[in-house]
């Protein structure tokens, strides 16, 4: 019986931690993002849309290697899409 409880209590918790990641993430539509991919690339940019399989759009990005403006590598004067398999992370810049 406990171990049915825990199941519920545990989905409730996942389910609230997803309404909070897409608050989050619709939250910052139109700002500043960091998105860190797999690969280590870091783009930084207005996050113009995203999708459900965290899909990225930014517009006036910059491609920097790691972290910092010293790794700076490209500025794109066009959208950048970036595939959501390939995203580690994405945090808005404050």
């Amino acid at each position: 019986m406990f171990e049915h409880v825990n199941n519920i209590k545990n989905s409730t918790v996942a389910a609230m931690a997803k309404i909070d990641s897409s608050q989050f993430l619709s939250t910052i539509i139109g700002q500043n993002v960091n998105v860190k991919l797999h690969s280590g690339m870091l783009y930084r940019g207005r996050l113009e849309s995203i999708d459900g399989f965290m899909n990225v759009a930014l517009s006036s990005a910059k491609e920097h290697y790691e972290s910092g403006d010293n790794g700076l590598l490209r500025t794109y004067p066009t959208d950048v899409f970036l595939r959501g398999t390939q995203v580690m992370y994405i945090s808005e810049v404050k």
